[in-house]
């Protein structure tokens, strides 16, 4: 029998090398034996990614200076596979995580060869990753020379973590002329000007990230967070994520996203009035000395005509909120604890996230919506205030937008007192008729104990009812018990048997449910069928009890599997 031949492995390596950075990276190491050509097209494909991580656990039980030296000759090799036929490197990432600080300062050396390995090799994409800083000494860190990433073919530049921007930075000869995405994470500088240097000699950038950088004061042996940055005459740029800087300024005609994280414990300023094209805007922890209201968000949509993204998270707002825009599209509110009542007036709006954790839930209403728009909110609450969900999805307006209410639920010790078994959720007062919404995502129950499970059901179903609900099996999400528990409560109310609730509220035989309303029967009689669904390979409905528990019985603790419950 003649023998098949291997088509794949004879095809060009360019092709070959388009073939791997397709595959993930576990996969792609593994086509070295399937034969020498893939073996060869693995040491020459261009993306080289460089990690300590595999080469510290494999001698991690041998000799202190074993894996150190065994990592450093692998790195070497490697390079010089692509350096010494003069093969293009386009995308070369570093990653040193679990080296220890002393080690690091010895591979410094060796970390400067790799870059000018990489350089000579018209490296695009440069990645360097290392361990953040933490202690008030900048020899831990290694000190980048311009000289060692001036590299002509560079556009795009990530360094995050102890590494030290060195003086000659400052030097107007050092330019990045190809230079389109910038990524700066906890890095430190020696002069406060650098950053706003280097930028400026980055004529076609078009992306710049900065988090949480640093700026060391020899006086003091201290570093502190940058405190001002300025960006002007960035014809090219596109996009900013600034986040830990104080005061930013921003003169870019062209912009379209700008993403600023203040430092939520000063107080922060960001202007960019002269970005008119502005398309998505992104603000966090905007908390003192600044409160969004009203004429707040009248200036904004006034100012940017092109605005069609908007995010506030953490920040501080007025306690009525009427939003009105023609030209938003998509709308985020996270955790803007302050608001009572919010208004919107965007006719155009297709996305709304509403995120909050806390106790009083605001009042939310759409005056002029499309009839395409989505409205998904989260919720993290605490379960003594579960009783005001009811209230929410009451107060929503219209309710039909209110698709889908993801939910997480963990105890309070500072509100422990307040969930006793004789505090009756039904003593609070609900209103007829009863609100639906089409789904409910229980995220997380953690930290509750099983006793306490028809409490927490009865407050989270409080004048209220959802046609299905979904629960994410995990340890760090919901329990086996809690979900045989979802499932057996309404089953055992429709075969009108007694049933564990409260102290003295059990249910008698020929006698009315203690959470009944003489208006309307509780949530529990309205449970006429239940359809559970499990996610465990294909979709497999649950004939009953018996089957559910075998499901459950047979998922180990890694297993992560959806249940959803159909009501009607």
């Amino acid at each position: 029998m003649d023998e098949k031949m291997d088509h794949i492995s004879g095809l060009p390596e360019t092709i070959l090398h388009d073939i791997l950075s397709r595959l993930p990276k576990k996969d792609a190491i593994k086509t070295s034996v399937l034969s020498k050509t893939w073996r060869e097209t693995l040491y020459t494909f261009p993306i080289l990614s460089i990690c300590d991580r595999g080469f510290i656990r494999k001698f991690s039980k041998r000799k202190e200076n074993q894996p150190i030296k065994a990592f450093l000759d692998h790195g070497k090799q490697r390079l010089l596979r692509f350096s010494d036929p003069g093969l293009v490197i386009k995308e070369f990432s570093l990653i040193l995580s679990l080296t220890s600080f002393v080690d690091l300062q010895r591979m410094y050396p060796d970390v400067d060869q790799w870059l000018k390995l990489a350089s000579e090799c018209s490296v695009q994409t440069l990645k360097l990753c290392l361990p953040t800083l933490k202690e008030d000494d900048p020899c831990l860190c290694y000190i980048l020379h311009p000289g060692v990433i001036e590299a002509r073919s560079l556009n795009n530049l990530v360094l995050k973590g102890r590494i030290r921007f060195d003086k000659e930075f400052l030097n107007p000869s050092v330019k990045f002329s190809s230079l389109c995405v910038l990524s700066l994470c906890y890095v430190l500088f020696d002069d406060k000007g650098a950053i706003n240097h280097l930028i400026s000699y980055c004529p076609r950038i078009e992306q710049i990230t900065l988090k949480w950088c640093y700026i060391y004061n020899p006086s003091r042996t201290k570093f502190s967070f940058m405190k001002s940055l300025g960006m002007h005459g960035l014809q090219n740029l596109k996009g900013v994520d600034i986040q830990g800087v104080e005061k930013v300024c921003i003169d870019a005609p062209n912009i379209e996203k700008i993403y600023y994280g203040a430092v939520s414990y000063k107080p922060s300023k960001i202007s960019f009035d002269s970005c008119r094209n502005l398309r998505a805007l992104t603000l966090m922890n905007m908390k003192i000395e600044f409160v969004i209201t009203n004429e707040w968000f009248l200036n904004l949509f006034s100012k940017f005509p092109f605005l069609e993204s908007l995010e506030l998270i953490e920040c501080s707002m007025f306690d009525i909120i009427n939003i009105e825009s023609g030209q938003l599209k998509a709308l985020v509110l996270s955790n803007c604890s302050t608001m009572e009542l919010l208004e919107i007036d965007t006719p155009n709006l297709s996305s709304f996230r509403y995120y909050f954790a806390g106790d009083d839930l605001p009042s939310i209403s759409f005056r002029q919506c499309s009839s395409q728009l989505e409205v998904n909110v989260h919720l993290h609450m605490f379960p003594p205030f579960l009783y005001q969900l009811g209230k929410f999805v009451k107060q929503f307006k219209p309710q039909k937008f209110l698709t889908s209410l993801s939910l997480s639920m963990r105890p309070d010790d500072d509100h422990y007192h307040d969930w006793e078994e004789e505090d009756d959720p039904y003593s609070f007062p609900a209103t007829f008729p009863v609100p639906i919404i089409k789904h409910l995502v229980i995220r997380s129950v953690r930290g509750i104990k099983s006793n306490k499970y028809p409490l927490l059901v009865n407050r989270l179903f409080h004048s209220w009812y959802p046609e299905t609900i979904s629960l994410s099996l995990n340890p760090s999400h919901c329990s086996k018990a809690f979900i045989e528990f979802l499932y057996l409560m309404p089953m055992k109310t429709k075969k009108q048997s007694l049933y564990l609730m409260p102290m003295d509220m059990k249910r008698e035989k020929g006698k009315s449910c203690s959470y009944c309303h003489h208006k309307s029967k509780c949530w529990l009689h309205g449970f006429k069928d239940v359809k559970v669904t499990s996610s465990v390979k294909d979709d497999v409905n649950v004939v009953d009890f018996v089957h559910l528990k075998s499901i459950l019985d047979r998922l180990s603790s890694s297993d992560n599997i959806n249940i959803t419950f159909r009501l009607k």
